[in-house]
């Protein structure tokens, strides 16, 4: 399905006239998978201009569709409401019956219940258990998109049907004045809890002059928020890497308020019914703070693998493909085991965009299936003369190379690296490749 027949089937579904010209350039843009910044730079516009007139798009086909439609998800969503079997070039398919339930374009959480979801039995069992105790801290850490958030969605899903209350935060809804001092994001912090309970605000009752901001927070959590339900309530910070990155004083300020009530609740009653999940890419690098100098010193930690050879190939039968191991093990020698990219590849195979031998040959490359995707990582390293030159020895033949702990940490969290203490090396051939054709042009 081109962009021009989408959007035919788009202006069926709305009511006639009201695409405007902006959002029909939003549109095809977007389908071709460009992201807000790069169509506002190519059009002449403001970014949040174009962010904004992608939000009022995607809210009046949410209307129409009667389903969420977002910018990450519409194009699959279409696909599978208009053209369910997409034509399948130069593979073969299995049992039809195993492409019923057709899977969405990759990107952000895997929704629930999803053929197309690897579960880690294991790591789910842990995470699902520590939830249980009272007052529990749990972190959830991996690099960007290895699963952390479809694991977050299905821990708050398991939690619900235990009967507790669930609240999933993610500070990019907040507005940027927010986080200007810690006061008004604890303020913030609070209202917002306590419009996803359905509850009344009622900070003026628990927020007194000279009380300090952590103390107030403590009391209007504790006093009024935990007294009002029945049951614990699991707290998910989604991306906690947003703040810590953005607003690095604020974030610890923070973290030494949620350790407090995580080892509070060993000695206070009411603190057994929170239960924290934290969810983040890697240790930020930020100078020691009083009191809490690492976020390895709090919480139970949980680290997502990359997915096995065995399961790649699973993931490969549910997407139709009559796979042998040996072609799993020529995707996985390519892109590694990291589930965005071979959830990727294999979307890519499905629709027909491209053959399997075409996919492995075109990836390293800015016009393959993954040039997003890699040209987001170029500019963030060419932003960062101090990251490029770490790779250097790396791209110059060095299976490792030794870097500072705050370097390692700012590759980690991007996902291009894997970690044996300060020594580094990139996670996949896919990257060798492409910056090798790219950075040294830079050191």
């Amino acid at each position: 399905m081109t962009a021009e027949e989408a959007l035919e089937i788009v202006e069926q579904i709305l009511p006639p006239g009201s695409l405007t010209a902006a959002q029909e350039l939003v549109f095809r843009r977007s389908w071709l998978g460009e992201e807000y910044p790069a169509i506002a730079r190519e059009a002449g516009y403001d970014y949040s201009y174009i962010r904004d007139i992608g939000a009022q798009l995607w809210r009046s086909l949410s209307e129409a569709l009667k389903e969420p439609v977002k910018k990450k998800n519409f194009r699959a969503l279409l696909q599978q409401r208009f053209n369910l079997q997409p034509l399948l070039r130069q593979m073969t398919v299995a049992d039809p019956a195993i492409l019923a339930d057709a899977p969405e374009y990759p990107g952000g959480a895997v929704r629930l219940h999803s053929s197309f979801y690897i579960d880690q039995s294991a790591i789910q069992a842990k995470a699902y258990t520590e939830i249980s105790k009272p007052g529990s801290l749990l972190r959830i850490k991996a690099s960007q998109k290895m699963g952390k958030s479809s694991l977050l969605l299905r821990i708050l899903n398991h939690a619900k049907t235990l009967n507790y209350r669930t609240v999933n935060l993610d500070f990019k809804q907040a507005d940027s004045d927010i986080f200007l001092n810690l006061d008004q994001f604890l303020r913030w912090f609070c209202t917002h809890l306590s419009h996803q309970l359905e509850l009344e605000p009622q900070l003026s009752r628990y927020w007194q002059p000279g009380t300090g901001s952590k103390v107030s927070c403590t009391l209007y959590l504790t006093r009024y928020l935990l007294n009002q339900i029945d049951t614990p309530l699991i707290l998910g910070f989604n991306d906690f890497d947003f703040i810590l990155a953005e607003h690095s004083k604020l974030a610890w300020e923070f973290l030494t308020l949620l350790q407090s009530w995580h080892e509070e609740s060993r000695l206070v009653d009411i603190l057994q019914k929170l239960r924290l999940v934290l969810v983040h890419s890697s240790d930020i690098y930020i100078p020691p703070q009083p009191g809490l100098s690492s976020l390895h010193t709090i919480g139970y930690p949980i680290e997502l693998p990359e997915l096995t050879l065995s399961q790649v190939s699973t993931l490969a039968q549910r997407y139709g493909l009559k796979w042998t191991n040996n072609s799993a093990q020529k995707l996985i020698d390519r892109v590694g085991g990291q589930p965005y990219l071979l959830q990727l590849a294999l979307y890519h195979l499905w629709t027909g965009d491209v053959d399997f031998d075409q996919l492995l040959q075109e990836a390293p490359t800015l016009t393959g299936i993954y040039g997003d995707h890699l040209q987001s990582l170029l500019v963030t390293l060419q932003s960062n003369l101090d990251l490029v030159q770490a790779l250097d020895p790396i791209l110059k033949g060095e299976q490792t190379t030794q870097v500072t702990p705050k370097i390692a940490a700012q590759l980690d969290r991007l996902g291009v690296i894997k970690r044996q203490g300060n020594l580094i090396r990139l996670r996949c051939n896919l990257y060798h490749l492409c910056f090798s054709a790219h950075l040294p042009l830079l050191v």
